[in-house]
This record gives C-alpha cells, structure tokens and sequence, in this order.
C-alpha cells in the first residue's frame, strides 16, 4: 500500500517526503503491524528537527506523541515496517 498524505490522517507504510510543502501540526498518532522489534521510524522536517521512534516486539503498537508545528516538506525515513498513522491538527 502506498503512502496517503490525503484528509487529517496521514498513513505512511514507506520512508519517503510527504510532498505537502506547508508547515504540519501533529496533534498525535500510532505506528502498528510491525514485522520485528529493532526497527526505526524517523519524523524530519524542513528545519533539521528529527523525531525517532523504535519499535520494541512485532505488533507492539508505538504511540506517537504529540510534536507541533512541524517546517515542511516532512520526510518520513528509518527501518520501518507496518502503517504509521498521523493525525493532523488544524489550530
């Protein structure tokens, strides 16, 4: 399944940019279905800033914490597999 940046929950299953090039609120979110502890799954925005998030055990849900504003294009990177839900703010 490939990358959704569409509607207020971005599903990322891909390292990759978002390709939204205006600043991003995350209000929050949950990466789930991953395949092994050990993995990676990264958040870095336009501004250097990077978010690391690592899985523990498979299908050990990972909640994301809330991060802001966020500069964009954000890329999405790291050795992950499963879905990476992203749910954005609008205030």
């Amino acid at each position: 399944m490939a990358n959704d940046f569409t509607g207020r929950i971005w599903k990322i299953t891909a390292p990759g940019a978002s390709g939204y090039n205006a600043n991003v609120k995350i209000k929050g979110g949950n990466w789930s279905g991953m395949s092994a502890g050990g993995q990676t799954f990264q958040i870095i925005d336009e501004a250097g800033r990077t978010y690391t998030f690592y899985s523990t055990a498979a299908n050990v849900a990972i909640p994301i914490y809330e991060l802001g504003w966020l500069s964009g294009p954000v890329t999405f990177a790291g050795t992950f597999t499963g879905e990476v839900d992203l749910f954005l703010g609008t205030k």
